[in-house]
């Protein structure tokens, strides 16, 4: 259809059009700098995604944020959780009524919320490449720079 001027081709070097690279930045877990990114997104009206893949200690990593930012809503997502608590966090992110999403790899492909422009991954290290990749694409959907 391409070749027919019936439709443009998008080639997947193509980003959509008003996008913006996304910035990404590597370093060891400092609590100063994760403050500092989630805040400035709230500043922007943004939010913000903390990826820690471990359903087992999902709660002590909320409860650790929750004292580094207590102006921020905080909540957290992964697969284990009932289906209903699961869309219920899920429509309150996209609602803007949630700041700072700790979630597991569920976050990995089938959304979009363009208000979402900063991801922090814990342990980055157990990942792959191509799943970093990924993940990297959930932010900076809209038309600001994640």
């Amino acid at each position: 259809m391409g070749l027919t001027s019936v439709r443009d081709i998008n080639i997947i070097e193509t980003p959509p059009q008003e996008r913006l690279p996304i910035s990404t930045y590597i370093g060891p877990y400092d609590a100063d700098v994760v403050r500092r990114a989630v805040l400035r997104e709230m500043k922007r009206h943004g939010q913000a995604f903390n990826l820690h893949n471990r359903v087992a200690t999902i709660g002590r990593v909320q409860k650790r944020l929750e004292r580094q930012l207590p102006e921020a809503r905080i909540a957290v997502a992964h697969g284990q959780l009932p289906e209903r608590k699961l869309a219920q966090v899920m429509e309150q992110f996209t609602a803007k009524e949630i700041d700072l999403l700790i979630a597991t790899t569920i976050i990995e492909s089938g959304l979009d919320f363009p208000n979402a422009n900063t991801l922090i991954v814990e342990n980055a290290d157990h990942f792959g490449l191509a799943q970093l990749y990924q993940l990297r694409g959930r932010v900076g959907r809209g038309t600001r720079r994640g």
